[in-house]
């Protein structure tokens, strides 16, 4: 199987393009699987589950520091590329989420369609680089080709991160008013470095793989020019990819009527290079 990666953080519309990409005849796209609470059976989490070795080590070495570690570094390096072989050349190894209405997404749901699928990804988090340090390596010498989507607003994705932990609402938008955010005009722009800075010093790890970039505004507001973009990417034809139409966007765009403090923010952001991100 030829194999990619989608390479993103939270809150970029990753969800819908995840949908949106294996819903395509000769793609099976997997969502995030290194999540660690992820309870789909094709994530890493049910592969170390399902054998008390794998179970112990995954549940006791959490975190960055222990991975660190020789030995841990080592084990969960075995284990998982041996869960991203199964992954990617076993083809009944099907990606569940085709319907995330209800609970069935969870469970395997195998596709008709087979022996047409010859190409194969999963989403991968920055934080996910860090956590399970075997990755970034894996990507390298695999010399996996890599969709990069990104927010170029950051000030919006600092929006919407900030807005699903008040809600509890992380993917389905229903018909409410949306309660307006107070940021802290002090830590706004460390916020927003920070956020700059992580999606760079990402993109640097892969410098010599196969690479595009979308980004979440070109994507939504210039579908058919992006779309035909990726599908150059990954070599494949532009039919039977469809839009999961149950997804719906969180936020408004006026910024005013998100932000409770807007006059006080757009003071600090003016004459910043991210006074744009107000527009």
């Amino acid at each position: 199987m030829n194999k990619f990666v989608l390479l993103t953080t939270q809150r970029t519309g990753s969800t819908f393009i995840q949908l949106w990409i294996n819903s395509h005849l000769n793609i099976r796209f997997h969502g995030e699987v290194f999540l660690r609470i992820y309870e789909a059976a094709d994530g890493f989490r049910a592969y170390c589950e399902s054998n008390g070795i794998r179970r112990f080590f995954f549940d006791n070495s959490v975190g960055r520091g222990r991975f660190t570690k020789p030995l841990y570094s080592f084990i969960m390096n075995w284990f998982g590329n041996r869960f991203l072989k199964g992954l990617f050349y076993n083809p009944t190894f099907s990606a569940p989420w085709t319907d995330m209405t209800t609970e069935a997404w969870k469970e395997y749901q195998p596709r008709e369609n087979i022996d047409q699928v010859n190409l194969v990804g999963f989403k991968i988090m920055y934080n996910q680089l860090l956590e399970y340090n075997f990755l970034q390596g894996w990507i390298v010498n695999q010399n996996v080709p890599i969709i990069h989507l990104i927010r170029e607003n950051a000030l919006k994705l600092l929006l919407s991160i900030e807005m699903s932990k008040k809600t509890n609402e992380y993917q389905f938008a229903g018909e409410k008013i949306r309660p307006k955010l107070f940021l802290d005009p002090g830590e706004i722009i460390k916020q927003l470095d920070y956020i700059v800075a992580l999606r760079e010093k990402t993109k640097e790890k892969f410098t010599g793989n196969p690479y595009i970039e979308i980004t979440y505004e070109q994507f939504f507001y210039n579908h058919s020019v992006e779309s035909n973009r990726i599908y150059d990417f990954l070599k494949i034809g532009n039919a039977k990819a469809v839009h999961p139409k149950y997804l719906k966007k969180l936020n408004p765009d006026n910024l005013e009527e998100l932000i409770e403090n807007y006059d006080s923010i757009a003071k600090v952001l003016k004459r910043t290079p991210y006074q744009k991100f107000l527009d």
